[in-house]
């Protein structure tokens, strides 16, 4: 895999993973279960997400390639293939910054963060738990149940683990490469969830001198806990701000009219394409604002020609959590589990076009059931718990899409 490798690739996978998706929908369960949660949410956003989240496998497909010959997880040559992954990364979290921040700036600041969290608990953690609870399945069964290493060293891995770290669990090398890594990205998603009310007392409440030197305090306590920028890389972090941008962009009528027009949409197909094509890294300067004037287009409820309001489109973006958090364990069990107790090569021609084929479908085969049986439940128990909270005195809503 070089970076010559052909688009093709990628436009064939998708092309199997909205087709499988189309197929799903015929179901009536999955029908209305995307449509359950259809009042207020955004079309275009939920579209975006889908092919955001299958990128994300695409890119870590091609990375398998020479890491089943190497051992060690690399970015590909190809910039397309690594802007697949890093740009998905890049909008996910300007996604969360524009969807929580407009949160913020429609209850001016005077939000029920007991119950945001709690919210934000119940929508992370039992997928999470469950991907971690295969991690642990795989890490004992390959020591044949044996604690290769103390019990509490055992324990405190898993401990962090769950702030999303990913050390070697009882001596199993790259125990994060089951999951293809991927859980790095929630940590930026935690210290921006727990930073969150210290942003909008900064800037939205701004209760003071002392009000803002806690708050300040706060930001710089979580960030320190959480590894400083040994975990938290700060031109990473930047990526929120676009999503920020976002959320004031579409409170300007004007913007937001222009936005959701077609010349619009050309301009922000050229823009993800400039970086998708010019750029191997999201987290840079250039790449970030281009993104930015992407997303915030899409953000205005521009579907880019349809693209984004295909029914099977949105259903990906339905599951796109469940697809991001356990697509590793599928090239995980494919490519290296599977060919190792069959005696096959999984870089043979033979095999890997076929793991292409039926890795595509299995994962959205998979993160469909995992969004029907865990998230699901996941969101409904966070709701029930949230709405016996608490909630401070409410704002007249606004009209904008949440």
């Amino acid at each position: 895999m070089n970076s010559s490798l052909s688009p093709a690739l990628a436009i064939g996978c998708y092309m199997l993973a909205i087709s499988c998706a189309g197929l799903l929908l015929r179901s009536p369960w999955l029908r209305n279960a995307m449509q359950a949660d259809a009042p207020g949410r955004q079309t275009a956003i939920d579209g975006l997400r889908g092919y955001l989240a299958f990128g994300v496998f695409i890119h870590h497909l091609v990375i398998y390639y020479p890491y089943l010959e190497t051992g060690v997880f690399e970015l590909p040559e190809s910039n397309f293939y690594s802007q697949l992954g890093r740009a998905s990364v890049a909008l996910f979290f300007m996604i969360t910054g524009f969807l929580f921040w407009g949160r913020v700036l429609d209850r001016r600041g005077r939000v029920s963060w007991g119950r945001f969290l709690v919210g934000r608990l119940f929508r992370i953690y039992p997928l999470y738990l469950f991907a971690l609870t295969a991690v642990l399945l795989i890490v004992f069964t390959e020591s044949n149940g044996e604690f290769r290493v103390p019990a509490t060293d055992v324990a405190m891995s898993v401990t962090r683990w769950l702030i999303f770290q990913r050390p070697d669990i009882n001596g199993h090398s790259g125990t994060g490469d089951l999951i293809a890594n991927v859980s790095w990205t929630l940590s930026y998603e935690l210290f921006f969830y727990l930073t969150l009310p210290c942003w909008a007392m900064i800037f939205i409440r701004r209760g003071g001198w002392l009000k803002l030197i806690v708050s300040l305090v706060c930001i710089f306590v979580v960030y320190k806990w959480m590894g400083a920028s040994s975990v938290l890389k700060h031109a990473v972090l930047l990526s929120f701000l676009g999503g920020v941008a976002a959320a004031y962009w579409i409170r300007n009528d004007r913007c937001r009219a222009w936005a959701q027009c077609k010349t619009a949409a050309a301009i922000a197909l050229m823009a993800l394409s400039a970086v998708m094509l010019g750029w191997g890294n999201s987290f840079a300067l250039v790449p970030l604002v281009l993104l930015t004037l992407f997303f915030c287009i899409v953000a205005s409820g521009n579907v880019l020609f349809g693209a984004l309001s295909l029914p099977s489109v949105r259903w990906l973006g339905e599951i796109s959590y469940s697809t991001y958090l356990l697509h590793g364990l599928v090239l995980w069990l494919g490519l290296v589990c599977l060919p190792s107790l069959l005696a096959f090569d999984p870089r043979s021609p033979v095999y890997w076009t076929a793991f292409m084929v039926i890795g595509s479908l299995l994962v959205i085969l998979l993160s469909s059931a995992t969004f029907m049986l865990i998230e699901r439940w996941g969101i409904d128990t966070g709701r029930r718990i949230s709405a016996r909270l608490r909630e401070p005195g409410r704002i007249a809503p606004t009209g904008l899409p949440q």
